[in-house]
């Protein structure tokens, strides 16, 4: 077996833990390769690598899915906990290094989404795509259609356009279905409907068509909660991607996204209950993305600053979320969740 591996070189926990995941693969004596540290926006060519490892974060594999072309497989190591997209952590790489050698793991193929603005397509997506002000508390006004059918026009906080991948995260959040991976459909998600429009699942053969799309201060399309894209056209055109996902999973560690949420007890501790619809969010936030800055928090979110720090101060004093300076500036905080 030949592994190549994916690395995101400004997240310094990620460098750090680098050299264990390596010594466990020169003491099995397996061929690999590590990405360089380049800043092109291309991955070097797969060819000839049986796996790639996107090693680090839930943000490694969606920056891995991006740059990787082909339909090799990629397996998760996180060095995180509380992540949903990794498959195992760097303890169970180890542990069940030779099974995955062997070829005793599964590939699971999941949907992907693109979007065109006008006729220009942007890269492919694993999560959602949302459509947004560019600036917080800025309303959004468009129409949706699917097929060439119109479906409903509303204004609001904008909407989100997310594969079943993609409806653990902000979609849920925002009051959107959960979907289990296999189905193929797409959610349509309204940010605060001002017309009371609720979530639609649609056949993942559909084409949404988002149009008469109006903000006073511009619209931004947001792609996996961290590529932003200034809107500027007359439409947008989103369907499934040509190409799916291929993600390595082992059967004994492979759950589903309920199971997944329900292992996370801060779901339904009782101090969430009562809490501030800015900290459930964060919260939701930390446990679908994983450790982020501040200003992480309020790029994924467009809350004002103000908001979120009351949030991050209501979970910390909680005891729900710690803070931790950040290795590559130590004049920057990571929040991650407890336990």
């Amino acid at each position: 077996m030949k592994i190549y591996i994916s690395i995101d070189y400004s997240d310094e926990e990620s460098k750090k833990a680098l050299p264990s995941l390596l010594r466990v693969l020169k003491e099995k004596k397996v061929g690999f390769s590590v990405e360089k540290n380049s800043g092109k926006k291309q991955i070097e060519s797969t060819d000839g690598f049986d796996i790639v490892i996107a090693f680090g974060s839930s943000f490694n594999i969606l920056r891995t899915f991006r740059k990787v072309t082909g339909d090799i497989p990629v397996l998760g190591v996180s060095i995180y906990g509380n992540e949903f997209l990794p498959e195992i952590s760097l303890d169970d790489f180890e542990r069940l290094f030779d099974r995955i050698v062997e070829g005793d793991y599964n590939v699971e193929k999941r949907n992907r989404i693109e979007a065109f603005v006008d006729d220009k397509p942007l890269p492919p997506v694993l999560n959602e795509i949302v459509v947004v002000a560019n600036k917080s508390a800025s309303t959004v006004s468009y129409s949706v259609y699917v097929d060439n059918k119109r479906m409903f026009s509303d204004e609001g906080d904008g909407i989100i356009v997310s594969t079943p991948t993609g409806s653990t995260g902000y979609s849920s959040s925002s009051g959107g279905p959960i979907i289990l991976n296999g189905a193929d459909v797409i959610g349509l998600t309204p940010l605060s409907s001002m017309q009371q429009n609720k979530s639609m699942i649609i056949d993942g053969n559909s084409t949404i068509t988002i149009s008469n799309l109006d903000s006073k201060n511009g619209l931004d399309i947001v792609c996996d909660g961290r590529f932003r894209y200034p809107f500027k056209g007359k439409r947008i055109t989103i369907r499934r991607f040509e190409r799916p996902a291929n993600f390595v999973t082992i059967n004994e560690l492979k759950k589903t996204p309920i199971e997944k949420m329900k292992n996370r007890e801060l779901l339904n501790t009782p101090y969430i209950e009562g809490a501030p619809p800015s900290a459930k969010f964060i919260l939701k936030l930390l446990q679908y993305e994983g450790p982020l800055t501040q200003k992480d928090i309020i790029n994924l979110s467009s809350l004002q600053i103000r908001t979120v720090r009351h949030g991050i101060s209501y979970l910390k004093k909680k005891g729900l979320i710690e803070e931790h300076k950040a290795l590559r500036d130590a004049r920057l905080s990571i929040y991650r969740l407890i336990g």
